[in-house]
Order: C-alpha cells, then structure tokens, then sequence
C-alpha cells in the first residue's frame, strides 16, 4: 500500500471518529427530539379521529408543574388535576373516553389518589367532556417536614378506549414559607363549591374571605359563617346578602367553607399557582 493510499485511509477513520463524538454528543438531543416529533405526529393522527385527551397539568411529553411552594409540611395538601375531551371550547370528542391512572412519588410523602380509573363522557352520551381526580399527600410517617424541602408526584393517565394515548406529568409541591392559602373545590353541574383554607402560621388569625353573591351564595349553615367575626352586605333587588366574612382559623388547622352556585354549570376549581381570578379572594 502506498503511503498516499494510506493517507486517505486515516483521514477516513479520522472523520469517521470525529462523526462518531458528534453524534454521542448529539444523542440526547435527538432523542427528545424524535419523541417529539412523534408526539406531535400522534397527536394530530388522533385528532384526525376526533379524539382529544387533554389535562391542565398533564402533557403527552410529561410536563413538570410546580403546584406550589409554601405548603407548611405539616398538614393534608390536596392536589386537583383536570382531564377533559375538547379541542377548543366548540369541538368536542363525541365518544366516552376510558383511562387508567398511576403514579410514584417522592420517599418524604405519603400519597393517594380519588380513584385509579375513569371514563371523559363524551357528547354523545350527554357527558361534558370532563372528568378530574384528586391526589392527596401527606408527610411521611406523620413527621412535619422541614422549610425548603422538596416533594413530587410522578402522575401518568393512560386512555385505554377508543384509542390509547399517554399523558402524565412531575407534579411538585415545596415546604416553604408559613402561610395561609386556600383552594376551591369544584366541578361542571356541582351544585355547591367548597373552599378550604389552611393555616400553616404556628398562630391562629382571622381570615376574611371576599366573593360576589351575584354569583355565589355563602352557606349560611357553616361553623366559619356562625364563628364569623366580621360581616359585610351588599343589597340585590331589595335584599340583603353576604359578599365577605371573617372568622379565626387556628394555627395549622384546614377549614371548609360551602358555598351554593347561582349558575353549577360553572367550574370555579382554583388552586395554588393557577392563573386567572379565583371567584373568592382571601385575605388575613
């Protein structure tokens, strides 16, 4: 072999190398690339077939969402997720959509979830294309955790009819500053929505809680109502009803306040870290 011939050879295997890093480089890029363009791909192939299966915390590349980070670490924290069967806000997937749900979480939590399966009612059967689970943790052992403590849900629903897709999603709750929060509780065609406030300060405090009677009504029934403290009016066609209550609610201790809506087949869910105005605002 002449020295030339030789040359050319190593030049090759030179370049072959060099592709050869580039690619191993490159690998985990493509491969979250390629998921994604499969992902995509997948999800337009089901729409075709008028199927959507959609969740506000849950994604087909497995989003991570922080729920919040000032849960006290003491107390029960409750987490809603949403799942429904539209494209937008007029197309709807007819057909009822069954799903299958699990999950694995962090060693510091002990975890639960409403239910392990369900079914999205689609609009030929008369469903709302809606459907929702809650997820419930507690610390592990009973033992409160400490500020700046880091917890997760690891959360994957699966359709198993008519077509299987995968949604799922690294849910995080942190142990943060004490506080005093709260959620709502709600569903399309509920009746009534119930508020849950928990106090993580080491104190009790007085809260007040702010809504419009024009569209929810206060339970006038509920121990935060008759322990009330404080109470505010605004008049309605002649009649006089509550728009804001205060009340104490002790130190770490959760209270649920009910309230009846004027129209159920508004959904008024609201937690932690979700955008828009909740339909009752806290103050203390």
């Amino acid at each position: 072999m002449t020295r030339r011939r030789r040359k050319k050879n190593s030049n090759r295997i030179i370049l072959l190398l060099v592709v050869l890093v580039i690619l191993i480089f490159l690998a985990p890029t493509m491969t979250s690339l390629s998921k994604y363009v499969y992902n995509a791909v997948h999800d337009y192939y089901l729409g075709t077939k008028g199927f959507y299966f959609n969740s506000d915390k849950l994604t087909s590349t497995h989003s991570e969402f922080e729920i919040a980070n000032n849960w006290s670490g003491a107390e029960t924290y409750t987490i809603t997720v949403n799942l429904n069967s539209k494209k937008n806000d007029l197309v709807f997937a007819e057909t009822d959509i069954d799903y299958e749900i699990s999950f694995t979480h962090s060693d510091n939590i002990e975890c639960s979830i409403s239910k392990t399966a369900g079914t999205i009612k689609g609009s030929s059967s008369g469903g709302i294309n809606e459907d929702y689970f809650i997820i419930t943790i507690n610390p592990a052992n009973g033992t409160g955790l400490a500020n700046g403590v880091q917890t997760w849900v690891d959360i994957e629903v699966k359709s198993t009819s008519p077509y299987v897709a995968t949604l799922s999603g690294k849910l995080y709750v942190g142990v943060g500053t004490e506080d005093i929060t709260y959620e709502i509780i709600d569903a399309v065609n509920n009746p009534y929505m119930e508020v849950n406030i928990t106090n993580s300060l080491n104190t009790g405090a007085d809260v007040t809680l702010l809504f419009d009677p024009n569209i929810i009504l206060l339970d006038m029934t509920s121990s935060f109502r008759l322990n009330a403290t404080s109470i505010a009016t605004q008049q309605i066609n002649g009649f006089e009803y509550v728009n804001s209550v205060t009340s104490y609610v002790g130190s770490l201790e959760t209270t649920t306040v009910k309230f009846y809506k004027v129209d159920p087949s508004q959904d008024y869910t609201y937690q932690a870290g979700d955008t828009g105005t909740p339909v009752v605002t806290l103050t203390h």
